[in-house]
């Protein structure tokens, strides 16, 4: 069974624009000495809206074996991402985070970075 997690504050940048945000969603995390795994990663954040015709829609980031894969929906559409390399975790305490920046890339152009996330520390809930 999944625990809730949540990664409140992340810096997210979205094509050029960046922005901060909160992701809530689900996680099983398994922990072995200092090696930690992550299965059944699903978190989603709120795009802010500031009226535009690109603005609001969500991000949702899923585990896709040891990469993530995104999805950013917003009104014009939807883009399906995945993560320019695989992710390692680390965890202290309650707390899961990525060893690093996040980059995430369109599958036919990883040259070209449509999203990165810095500071996505996941809190399990108890």
């Amino acid at each position: 069974m999944a625990n809730t997690a949540s990664s409140a504050r992340a810096e997210v940048t979205l094509r050029s624009e960046t922005m901060v945000l909160d992701f809530h969603g689900e996680c099983r995390v398994e922990r072995a000495g200092d090696s930690v795994r992550l299965s059944g990663l699903r978190l989603v954040a709120e795009l802010p809206d500031a009226g535009g015709p690109e603005d609001g829609g969500t991000v949702l980031l899923e585990q896709d074996g040891d990469s993530l894969a995104a999805t950013v929906a917003q009104p014009g559409g939807k883009v399906e991402l995945t993560s320019r390399s695989p992710v390692p975790w680390a965890g202290s305490g309650r707390d899961v985070e990525p060893a690093g920046e996040i980059f995430f890339v369109l599958p036919d152009a990883p040259e070209s970075t449509v999203l990165s996330i810095r500071g996505l520390v996941l809190r399990e809930a108890t």
